[in-house]
C-alpha cells in the first residue's frame, strides 16, 4: 500500500524532468555574435581594445544578446594593403575599419563600404556628436564622401589629427645657448606655446642650425662626444611618410596640390611657391643626422629620445614614446608646441583614421551600435587616455586639456590640419610624390624638378579617370 504513492511520486517527477528538458532543448540557442575590427597596430588601436571589452555589456543592454568584439592588428607598413586586399576579395571576415581619410573615395566607390547617413541623421545622440561637436575640419575629411557632402560614410576614429613639435626645453632655456642665439639671430629661443605660434618656418631653419654641432663643441655647458643635430624629420617614402612632413611646408607656403576643378596638378603642385617650399625643405635636411630620405617613424622617435636632436615634428599617437622613462633620455626635458607659420599662412596635414563598416560584413547592425557607443559613450574616456580627439566639447574639457603633456597643444593645432586627395586613385598619386619628394630630399633631383616630374606624372593618373 505505501509503495503505490512512492512510485507516483517518482513517475511525476520524471514526468516533470522530461517536461522541462524539452522545453529547454526546444529554446532557440542564445544568440552571441563576435564583430571584427581591423586596426593599424599601435597604442591607439591597443587602448581602444582594452575598452571595448565595455561594449559587450552596452550591447547586451541595448540588444538583448552578447556582442563580443576582436581587434585585428597589421603592421601600419603593410596596412594599406591589408585593406585593399580584403575589401577587393569581398571578404566578410573584418566589420569595421580603421580607413585613412584619403580611403574614402576608394571604399566607397568600389561599393566596399556602406554609407552611414541615415544611421546618423537619425539617431538624434549620434547626429549631434558627429555634425555639432566634432571639429569643422574632421566633418570635412572624416566623414563624408564626396568631401562636403551630405554622404557620411565614416565617423571619427583615431583623430590622430595633427603632427606637433617636440623640442629639449633644458636646451631652448639654458642661458648660455639663449645667449648665443641672440647675439647670432638677433630674436630669442621660444620657450612658450604663444612663442612658438609665433614662429616662423624660417625661423625654425635658424634654430636647427644653431644646434648642429660637431663633436668636441660645447652644447649647454657639456662637451660632446659625438655629433649633435639641430631636428629630425620622418623622410622615407614608405606609404604617406614623407608627404605628411612636406605638405605642413607646403600648403604653409601657399601652394595646392591641383585645381580643384579640373584637378590637374600642373601649375599647381610645381608653382613658385610650391618649388621654394620644397627647397627649403630640402634645405632643413642639412641640420638632420645623415641618410634623413631613410627615416621611418620608429628611427625619428629613437633618435630624439636617444637624445641626439634638439627637435622633431611626430604625430600625437607617438610621443608616449618621447616621454616615457623606459624609452627616452630626454623623457623629462621635453616640450610640446604647434608647427610653424610661414608669413601668417599655417596648416598642418591631417592625419587620423575614421572608423567605417564593410559592405560585406554579416554583422552590420551590431558595428553600427559600436559606432554609436565609440563616439558617444566611450569617446572622452578614450580621448583622455591618448591625448586627443575630435569632439569640441571633449578638447574644451580641463580633463582633457591635463590629460596628457601634448593635449593643450593638440587642441590648438587641430583646426590648422588640412588633407590630400581624397580619390578613388589616390595612391597612385601618392605612389608618384612619394617617390619624387624623396627623390629630392635624398638629393638625387633638385626639387624643381622632382616637382615638375610629379605634376605630368600626376596629371596622367588623372586623365585615366576622367
Amino acid at each position: 500500500m505505501l509503495k503505490t504513492p512512492l512510485l507516483v511520486g517518482i513517475l511525476a517527477i520524471a514526468i516533470i524532468i522530461v517536461a522541462v528538458a524539452a522545453w529547454y532543448f526546444m529554446q532557440p540557442p542564445t544568440k552571441e555574435v563576435t564583430i571584427v575590427i581591423l586596426s593599424p597596430e599601435w597604442e591607439p588601436g591597443k587602448i581602444m581594445e582594452q575598452m571595448a571589452a565595455d561594449f559587450t555589456t552596452y550591447a547586451q543592454e541595448k540588444l538583448g544578446y552578447r556582442v563580443n568584439v576582436k581587434f585585428d592588428f597589421t603592421p601600419w607598413g603593410t596596412y594599406y594593403t591589408r585593406v585593399t586586399s580584403i575589401v577587393t576579395a569581398k571578404s566578410s571576415e573584418v566589420d569595421i575599419i580603421f580607413a585613412d581619410s584619403q580611403w574614402l573615395g576608394e571604399l566607397y566607390e568600389g561599393g566596399h563600404i556602406i554609407s552611414l547617413k541615415d544611421f546618423i541623421l537619425e539617431d538624434p545622440e549620434l547626429r549631434y556628436a558627429v555634425l555639432n561637436d566634432t571639429f569643422e575640419n574632421l566633418i570635412y575629411f572624416y566623414t563624408a564622401y564626396p568631401q562636403g557632402s551630405d554622404n557620411y560614410v565614416a565617423i571619427p576614429g583615431y583623430a590622430d589629427a595633427t603632427p606637433l613639435l617636440y623640442y629639449r626645453t633644458d636646451l631652448f632655456t639654458h642661458p648660455d645657448e639663449r645667449a648665443a642665439f641672440k647675439a647670432k639671430y638677433g630674436y630669442d629661443l621660444p620657450t612658450t606655446l604663444e612663442e612658438w605660434k609665433n614662429l616662423d618656418w624660417v625661423q625654425l631653419r635658424d634654430i636647427a642650425e644653431f644646434f648642429t654641432r660637431k663633436a668636441g663643441e660645447t652644447l649647454a655647458g657639456k662637451t660632446l662626444t659625438e655629433n649633435f643635430y639641430g631636428i629630425a624629420l620622418v623622410l622615407s617614402r614608405d606609404y604617406d611618410y614623407i608627404s605628411c612632413f612636406f605638405l605642413s611646408v607646403f600648403w604653409s607656403w601657399g601652394a595646392e596640390l591641383w585645381d580643384p576643378v579640373t584637378k590637374n596638378p600642373v601649375g599647381y603642385i610645381n608653382s613658385t611657391k610650391a618649388k621654394e617650399a620644397l627647397t627649403f625643405f630640402v634645405d632643413l635636411t642639412n641640420y638632420m643626422p645623415p641618410g634623413p630620405a631613410t627615416f621611418d617613424y620608429d628611427k625619428v622617435i629613437s633618435l630624439y629620445a636617444q637624445g641626439k636632436v634638439a627637435m622633431t615634428i611626430l604625430w600625437p599617437s607617438m610621443a608616449p614614446a618621447l616621454f616615457d622613462p623606459n624609452t627616452s633620455r630626454v623623457y623629462n626635458v621635453t616640450g610640446v608646441a604647434i608647427q610653424p607659420h610661414h608669413n601668417g599662412t599655417r596648416y598642418t596635414t591631417l592625419g587620423g583614421q575614421p572608423l567605417v563598416i564593410s559592405s560585406y560584413s554579416k554583422n552590420k547592425e551590431e558595428a553600427k551600435l559600436f559606432l554609436k557607443w565609440f563616439y558617444t559613450v566611450a569617446y572622452k574616456e578614450y580621448s583622455l587616455r591618448v591625448g586627443f580627439t575630435a569632439r569640441k566639447s571633449v578638447a574644451q574639457d580641463p580633463d582633457f586639456l591635463n590629460s596628457k603633456p601634448w593635449a593643450r597643444v593638440f587642441t590648438e593645432a587641430v583646426k590648422y590640419a588640412k588633407d590630400f586627395w581624397n580619390v578613388p586613385y589616390y595612391g597612385r598619386l601618392l605612389e608618384v610624390q612619394q617617390l619624387y619628394l624623396n627623390k629630392a630630399v635624398a638629393k638625387e633631383i633638385s626639387p624643381a624638378e622632382a616637382l615638375d616630374i610629379i605634376a605630368q606624372k600626376q596629371w596622367e593618373i588623372v586623365q585615366e579617370y576622367r
